[in-house]
């Protein structure tokens, strides 16, 4: 492996366990900047998608079926993938989580389900939902993050070598909003703080892994390759439009709108693969 790719790894370990700087303040960032972040992070994915990653699955000519199966047709399967392991991260790759908390009335118990943004959950667990609020289950959760950033990270590096800067840049921003929700969740559940900086190191391992998986089985494969790429454009895509748009549509908010196109400008200028744009 060249060092480019060593630096490329450190790079995305680095951008989740630099926030474990957060763990002993016990204190989020606002609640503008985390949106910002995740908006500016799921336009780089959209935009990357398009300028970088689709055009890579049509190499050599992929157009047409291969082996029988459409190409275009991984995407979709990528797409269905997200959807089921959402029912173990419950959106936190979009930057929030849906928890399950009890509220209690003077007369009944009700259960409700709150839609908590990452940099307030550790704030309403104390001061909102009180005594009445439970923890929530991580192992699912982390197993689905796992496996998500397991799948993205294997066509990051082609048989050349060369890495896919769109997908390597894309991954680092929209990990920052999803790191941001596993430590306020670790701190919802009362996890020491080794024990939270353990499950950071894990989650930032998964997509090095990942990736070197897919570069010694099936990065000199050019089908696989392509199919593969597939996968990952329809995960991305399912990610980057939740974040984009499950949110108020009544509210329009020129800063959003900003970042939006400041994002697909710089989409734009990342270098793309050598084997599509040279």
């Amino acid at each position: 492996m060249t060092t480019e790719i060593y630096i490329s790894y450190g790079i995305i370990m680095l951008g989740v366990i630099i926030w474990g700087a957060l763990i002993p303040r016990k204190k989020m960032l606002s609640s503008r900047m985390v949106d910002g972040i995740s908006t500016f992070g799921g336009a780089f994915l959209l935009a990357s998608c398009f300028i970088n990653l689709v055009p890579h699955m049509y190499l050599e000519g992929y157009a047409t079926p291969v082996w029988g199966f459409k190409v275009g047709a991984a995407a979709m399967i990528g797409f269905l993938i997200q959807i089921l392991l959402e029912q173990l991260t419950h959106g936190v790759e979009h930057g929030h989580h849906h928890d399950h908390v009890h509220h209690h009335e003077s007369n009944h118990d009700e259960d409700m389900e709150y839609d908590v943004p990452a940099h307030t959950i550790d704030h309403k667990h104390c001061t909102v939902y009180g005594e009445h609020a439970h923890s929530t289950p991580i192992l699912g959760l982390m197993l689905g993050l796992c496996i998500h950033s397991f799948i993205e990270g294997m066509p990051m590096v082609d048989g050349e070598g060369d890495i896919h800067q769109g997908l390597l840049w894309g991954i680092v921003l929209h990990n920052i909003p999803i790191t941001l929700v596993l430590i306020s969740l670790c701190m919802s559940n009362r996890y020491s703080n080794w024990k939270t900086l353990g499950m950071l190191a894990i989650f930032a391992l998964m997509t090095p892994l990942g990736s070197l998986t897919g570069l010694y089985l099936f990065a000199s494969n050019e089908v696989l390759s392509c199919l593969m790429m597939g996968l990952v454009v329809g995960i991305l895509l399912h990610v980057s439009v939740s974040i984009l748009f499950d949110h108020d549509h009544n509210k329009f908010s020129w800063f959003k709108l900003a970042l939006i196109v400041l994002a697909f400008v710089a989409a734009y200028f990342t270098p793309g693969c050598p084997e599509i744009y040279g």
